[in-house]
């Protein structure tokens, strides 16, 4: 068998497995298991409520389906606040978690959030990239062309938009999260963008004090760093991953 560790990788709201195209490349050690969540992406995006149980169920079945068995999850924004859900359920599921700014714990929409929602539902080229570039909070970072386009291209997908309604809703009825994240009892960092406007660095307050539990801000990073600075964010959970 494969002595490979396995590492499935779960993107926000709104995005799809080509947000991790910047740290391809450099996993060349693992077996990396990168999903379009159902609802998003080229995935199938049924006319159901997208509610957190619902995506924990996909999961649950991907894996079965997938016989992926105690792999290190990491969760981007929405993939974060997911892979929290699930192992919240599934207590001794995942070998390890990593965190990227994940949802969950904020009381109400930020302006950049609801300008990212807002070009989700009007995809627009220059609505997208305007958001895109607010996301990343940082004027050294220029947002590919090719990003904003295949996000305008799938934004356009039947149902895409119902489905990004249907979860938002779902994350802001889901507002229980923050008092149980002491009960995370796996070895979990947590990495925020220091100039994050999306979902702000002060939610990292909320990981801290935890003895399964890291922390770590990167500087000159929006809330996206691994699309930002891929390679200093591999090597940060590449060390978390082989301690």
């Amino acid at each position: 068998p494969d002595s490979k560790r396995t590492l499935v990788l779960l993107h926000g709201l709104g995005a799809s497995a080509e947000r991790w195209s910047e740290l391809w490349p450099l996993f060349k050690k693992y077996n990396v298991i990168i999903p379009d969540l159902v609802g998003f992406g080229y995935s199938e995006k049924p006319l159901v409520e997208y509610t957190i149980d619902f995506f924990v169920k996909f999961l649950k079945e991907f894996f079965e389906k997938m016989q992926i068995r105690n792999p290190v999850v990491m969760g981007s924004s929405f993939g974060g606040q997911l892979a929290l859900e699930f192992s919240l359920i599934y207590r001794d599921f995942f070998e390890k978690i990593i965190l990227i700014s994940p949802a969950g714990t904020l009381e109400k929409p930020t302006f950049v959030l609801s300008q990212y929602i807002f070009a989700g539902l009007y995809p627009t080229i220059e609505n997208v990239h305007r958001a895109f570039q607010m996301m990343a909070n940082n004027e050294k970072y220029i947002v590919d062309d090719i990003t904003v386009k295949d996000y305008v291209n799938r934004m356009r997908l039947p149902n895409a938009k119902y489905s990004l309604i249907s979860t938002l809703l779902a994350m802001r009825k889901d507002q229980t999260l923050r008092s149980r994240l002491g009960e995370i009892a796996i070895p979990t960092l947590v990495i925020w963008g220091r100039n994050d406007t999306t979902i702000p660095v002060e939610n990292i307050e909320y990981f801290k004090g935890m003895p399964v539990v890291e922390t770590l801000i990167m500087e000159g990073c929006g809330h996206t760093p691994y699309v930002e600075k891929p390679l200093e964010f591999y090597e940060i959970i590449e060390k978390f991953i082989d301690s």
